[in-house]
């Protein structure tokens, strides 16, 4: 299988690289949509630009995550608190959430498993501004 960037994609990866990733490449690119898990492989992302991209998106996900933990810890001390209306917005919300991320998390890990990039809906267009955890060698 090569890999081709798709239409939606965005541009190529820096370098103009169009070889296909390794095997470890995409293991790590696909471990990346895993919560936390995305923080170490953007410390590890350095030299690979595919895993970048994928770990990027992932890092954006895992902080949209985030957001809507809060969100629903807020709307359940507040919205939550009246009887029947509150815990049927409240869990309409935290189910919806839950599944588009899980959604998310699934289709970018099959992607890039497969070694293609994936422009993730609302969030992949800030891939770019995710600043890299690189440490100093020396």
């Amino acid at each position: 299988m090569e890999w081709k960037p798709e239409a939606n994609a965005g541009p190529s990866p820096p370098g103009g690289s169009e070889a296909v990733p390794s095997d470890s490449a995409r293991w790590m690119a696909a471990i990346s949509y895993i919560l936390f898990v995305c923080v170490f492989t953007l410390v590890r992302s350095r030299k690979d630009p595919f895993v970048r991209f994928h770990a990027s998106q992932g890092f954006l996900l895992f902080i949209a995550e985030c957001c809507a933990l809060a969100a629903a810890a807020v709307l359940g001390l507040t919205i939550g608190r009246i009887t029947i209306v509150g815990l049927v917005v409240v869990g309409l919300f935290e189910l919806v959430t839950a599944l588009a991320a899980l959604a998310l998390s699934v289709v970018g890990f099959v992607k890039a498993l497969f070694g293609e990039l994936w422009n993730m809906p609302f969030l992949g267009e800030y891939r770019d501004r995710v600043p890299g955890f690189h440490f100093r060698e020396g």
